[in-house]
């Protein structure tokens, strides 16, 4: 009888404790910074060579990449043209000067000094061949220059779904403490869209592009 009753004592003793291990969790994870949530969700992965990009390399890709496109249409605005098309000159003439707009950039860009220990640049698409995706895997972050402060990146279907919509920027220790954001991908597999908004130091002001990607 006395083990019975001593048995009836402990439980509630047990439940009570473990509820307020729970409550004591929830509550200091209430009270982290913004900065420190992003470190207790993103767990113990942190931006290194191998799972980075660095987002001046993702905006040379796209620039390569819109280029080639528009070089394509360019020759073939010029093909129309001499057939009799007239009508196209000014169109022709438009898409010029963004051709050279766009090269002027990539011109910046490809010669703007990099930080030491940068995340190597991914693979440019070969020569005009514009449908090629960037790789995704095994990628999970983006680094961003040190002056870039307004930064956002949503991973999107073809269809224009939003997967997710990533912008809590953090110090990424293995590169100096430069802001980094971490993308969240929840478990989709295949063609996505990389949609990169942020607020260019160079061009004073918001810019945003698109990239072509794959989560296989």
């Amino acid at each position: 009888m006395k083990t019975s009753l001593l048995r009836l004592l402990i439980v509630p003793v047990l439940i009570i404790s473990c509820s307020n291990n729970a409550d004591l969790e929830t509550l200091q994870e209430e009270n982290l910074t913004t900065s420190e949530k992003t470190i207790f969700k993103r767990g113990e992965e942190e931006p290194n060579k191998d799972n980075t990009y660095y987002e001046e390399d993702l905006y040379i890709f796209y620039l390569e990449n819109t280029i080639a496109r528009q070089n394509i249409t360019k020759e073939e605005l010029l093909l129309k043209i001499e057939e009799g098309e007239e009508e196209l000159i000014e169109e022709l003439e438009a898409l010029q000067k963004s051709i050279e707009a766009n090269e002027k950039a990539l011109k910046f860009f490809r010669i703007r000094p990099r930080v030491p220990s940068l995340p190597p640049p991914p693979l440019p698409c070969p020569k005009k061949i514009t449908s090629c995706r960037l790789p995704l895997n095994r990628y999970n972050f983006i680094l961003l220059n040190k002056d870039i402060k307004e930064f956002s990146v949503q991973i999107k279907t073809e269809e224009g779904e939003i997967i997710s919509d990533n912008k809590e920027l953090f110090p990424a220790e293995n590169f100096e403490g430069l802001p980094a954001v971490q993308l969240n991908k929840k478990d989709f597999s295949g063609n996505v869209v990389l949609s990169i908004t942020k607020f260019s130091p160079v061009h004073e002001r918001m810019i945003s592009y698109e990239i072509n990607a794959i989560i296989d």
